[in-house]
């Protein structure tokens, strides 16, 4: 790589921890790109080389999460589809689990900014619940999928959906708050995951 790509390449990480930092202090509204552009230590102009507006750089950093988030999601939706039983989802979850609790840690600024502006009124907020409500769709196709084969007993899958992703959302955040009693994230996965698997298993 040349000195002018590697150049390029620390504006963008300068403008992204600067944005991340703008985002977390003062919400989604109120940062701005002149403060970002000068804490990122580059002109005001140089910020729309690199990013529409402001819109772009936050979608940029919320997706650190979400992208690859409902890419695991999506992964086990198919595999869980190719389960002939209860016993050969364990894996599966198991596996799910792994790879969420490995997300979080990895993206600890993303996942501060996702509880930041989760109930933020304006652009913010709403990116983030449009990439929720992705994943509670994903979570419902799974849901609707295990009932039909009989994985799971019948339910109301909409609502399980939130209530599965709403406990990890509140384990992950109180881990969050306090990392030194809280649960780690690999432990907060599998522990909401085994209790809905469980609860939603067929009756005898």
């Amino acid at each position: 790589m040349g000195r002018r790509e590697r150049n390029k390449e620390d504006k963008q990480r300068r403008l992204e921890a600067a944005g991340l930092a703008a985002f977390l202090e003062d919400g989604f509204t109120g940062a701005s790109v002149e403060r970002i552009a000068e804490a990122a230590d580059v002109a005001r102009g140089t910020f729309y080389l690199y990013f529409r507006d402001k819109d772009a750089l936050f979608t940029t950093l919320i997706d650190r999460l979400f992208a690859p988030l409902l890419g695991s999601v999506a992964r086990a939706r198919d595999a869980l589809a190719a389960c002939p039983d209860t016993p050969s989802t364990f894996p599966v979850y198991a596996m799910l689990a792994f790879e969420l609790a490995a997300l979080m840690i990895e993206q600890d600024g993303a996942l501060r900014l996702y509880f930041a502006e989760a109930r933020a009124v304006g652009a913010g907020g709403e990116g983030v619940r449009t990439r929720v409500r992705q994943v509670h769709s994903l979570t419902v196709s799974i849901l609707e999928d295990a009932v039909a084969r009989g994985v799971l007993r019948a339910h109301d899958t909409r609502t399980a959906a939130i209530a599965i992703v709403g406990g990890i959302d509140a384990l992950v955040y109180a881990f969050l708050l306090d990392r030194t009693t809280a649960a780690d994230p690999a432990q907060v996965q599998a522990e909401v995951i085994e209790l809905f698997r469980h609860g939603l298993a067929p009756r005898e």
